[in-house]
């Protein structure tokens, strides 16, 4: 990144810039502050929200206060859900069938094409890490470039990623692992710890705590969890 666009989008952050459409600060991110401080950390800009990418890392929700300077507009999803008018949702579909389909910008449709008609088409696509990203673990779930066409999903060779994205990505994989593990060997002990390494939760919640609400979530769903 040059140092041009570096200082840009700092000062965007920073309320000295404005962007030509404002709608393009998605999802309470604000100014994108969370994707900048990101940014910084590791020299590069990545592409998951603001308000996401503080779900995954323990600098940004660690107080209401800290949430609120990172994150000045809250998103939740369940709350536009349950804001909606239903009546106007049904008006909006009466109105769908009667115009030609068209695709949304999700890959479904577009990937579904591909492998039907043989149209080539790139997309960037969550798939198992065969030695694609060589400094993240083989078997992790990564997000690399495909080619679609009728040879099916071919995901891209990329090489290793920067230190201190890789970095980022492990502390999440390590996570997961743990999780997986609790699952295949039926162990609470992996729930647990899962939970308790998750960078998120680390940074809010001390052990006790954090192994207490673990307890509470699991017999909340003891019903679907009899073997935990």
């Amino acid at each position: 990144m040059t140092a041009d666009l570096r200082d840009a989008v700092n000062a965007f952050s920073r309320g000295e810039r404005h962007v030509a459409n404002e709608s393009d600060t998605l999802y309470g991110g604000g100014n994108e502050r969370v994707r900048t401080a990101v940014m910084n950390l590791t020299g590069h800009f990545h592409t998951e929200s603001s308000h996401h990418a503080s779900e995954y890392l323990p600098y940004f929700r660690r107080t209401p206060e800290e949430t609120s300077a990172y994150l000045p507009e809250r998103w939740d999803y369940l709350r536009i859900c349950e804001a909606h008018d239903p009546a106007e949702l049904e008006r909006e579909a009466e109105q769908a069938v009667r115009e030609p389909l068209r695709p949304s910008e999700e890959y479904a449709a577009f990937i579904i094409d591909s492998l039907v008609t043989g149209v080539p088409r790139v997309i960037h696509g969550n798939v198992r890490n065969d030695g694609l990203i060589t400094n993240l673990p083989d078997g992790s779930c990564v997000e690399v470039p495909c080619l679609v066409d009728a040879n099916g999903v071919q995901p891209t060779h990329v090489g290793p990623l920067p230190e201190a994205c890789a970095a980022v990505n492990l502390g999440s994989i390590a996570v997961q692992s743990c999780a997986v593990r609790a699952v295949q060997d039926r162990s609470r002990e992996l729930v647990h710890a899962a939970v308790a390494l998750d960078p998120l939760t680390a940074a809010v919640l001390p052990l006790p705590r954090i192994h207490a609400m673990v307890d509470e979530m699991l017999a909340a769903e003891s019903a679907w969890l009899p073997q935990l």
